[in-house]
């Protein structure tokens, strides 16, 4: 019976002594503890095929005890490279943390997708548990594009169009593109810098993964002479590398016709003398100084009432740019037209346009027999005169 006694005595001993080793067992485990902590609070990161990113982790001692030699260690898919700056952590104090930098980079060839890596931080004294990492892999599609901000123009011959390009480039490497272009015959084509209008220039650098790219001015001249016709016409920029990559983008250059319509006296004098009753000529000139041909020019007059005004030929039926035509217009004044001086003025008007109006300035004069007739009245006065006077005298 003392025997059973002492038995039990010994069992509910080691019972009463068991919490507490469990307890000291628990802080003598708990005296070394390592953590890896993502320094942004994120367990996922974006990352680019063949593209090295760093994602930032805390390497945290949660025990009590400094932790010494600490390494890097990863689990990653097959091709990945994962390394660690800085790669090693002599020591570690008590609730001490430092960051360091996992560099992730997934291969060249990868596929878009999600991708899970471990990261794990490796003591003498502790490890830490593995920290998982999901890595959304964006594949680089790479591409170029020539956008113009207003691919058709509107100008009248003689005039410059003016084009404004974009490059749009996303590439893994910068590359230098040589710029072609292609136009009508007989016109001019050159590049500028957007801001540099005196710089000509031939080609263009893009930088890599740069979704915008540099801008430049396209100026495109038509030739002067001869002046091209009115309508539509096409110019082309291309932008080619060494490598092969090609993009071209096409432009409109339309070209509306300018008409200009003068009528000038060919004399470059604005007044004439006319005999009244008599044809009386007086030529000007017809000019066309617009871009396209001017059809059915007529000619009309103001003039005093009972005046006729003529003209030869009284039709052009076709003026083409730059042309001139001399016109002869015959002033006739009724007979009974008193001596002085007349306002008429001429108009030409075509289809497309009229010219201004062509004021003339008319000084009618006498017939030469009416002067005769004049002097010889003149002449009869006077000698009436003579013989009263002296009849007079003789009394």
């Amino acid at each position: 019976m003392k025997v059973v006694r002492i038995i039990c005595l010994l069992v509910v001993s080691l019972l009463a002594l068991y919490p507490l080793g469990a307890v000291l067992a628990q802080e003598e485990q708990e005296e070394y503890e390592l953590a890896l902590i993502p320094s942004a609070g994120r367990y996922d990161t974006i990352g680019r095929a063949g593209e090295a990113r760093e994602f930032s982790v805390g390497v945290v001692n949660l025990g009590t005890e400094a932790i010494t030699n600490i390494t890097f260690s990863s689990i990653e898919p097959a091709g990945w490279t994962i390394g660690f700056s800085p790669d090693k952590l002599d020591l570690l104090e008590p609730l001490e943390s430092q960051e360091v930098n996992a560099i992730i980079k997934p291969p060249e060839d990868i596929e878009a997708g999600v991708y899970m890596v471990s990261l794990r931080a490796l003591g003498e004294e502790a490890s830490s548990e593995k920290l998982d990492i999901k890595v959304d892999v964006k594949v680089v599609q790479e591409k170029l594009e020539l956008n113009a901000t207003y691919p058709t123009l509107k100008a009248v011959a003689g005039e410059n169009f003016v084009f404004e390009v974009e490059f749009y480039y996303i590439g893994k490497e910068a590359r230098d593109f040589n710029l072609l272009t292609t136009a009508p015959q007989g016109w001019e084509v050159y590049m500028t810098p957007p801001y540099e209008k005196e710089k000509k220039i031939s080609a263009v650098r893009l930088e890599p993964l740069k979704a915008a790219g540099n801008k430049i001015r396209v100026v495109v001249s038509a030739p002067f002479w001869p002046l091209p016709e009115p309508g539509e016409y096409k110019i082309t920029l291309e932008a080619v590398s060494l490598d092969g990559w090609e993009k071209s983008v096409e432009f409109k250059a339309i070209i509306t016709a300018r008409y200009t319509l003068l009528l000038v006296p060919a004399t470059e004098r604005l007044d004439t003398t006319a005999m009244a009753g008599k044809d009386n000529y007086f030529s000007v000139e017809l000019g066309n100084l617009g871009t396209a041909a001017i059809d059915n020019v007529n000619f009309s007059s103001t003039k005093p009432q009972g005046w006729t005004i003529e003209f030869t030929p009284d039709k052009v039926d076709l003026l083409e740019a730059f042309d001139s035509q001399t016109i002869d217009v015959n002033i006739k004044p009724p007979p009974e037209t008193i001596a002085g001086d007349y306002s008429i003025t001429l108009r030409a008007s075509g289809e497309q346009t009229s010219s201004g109006e062509l004021a003339i300035r008319v000084t009618i004069e006498t017939p030469t027999v009416w002067g005769w007739v004049g002097v010889g009245i003149i002449f009869v006065v006077i000698a009436g005169l003579v013989v009263i006077f002296m009849r007079f005298s003789r009394r």
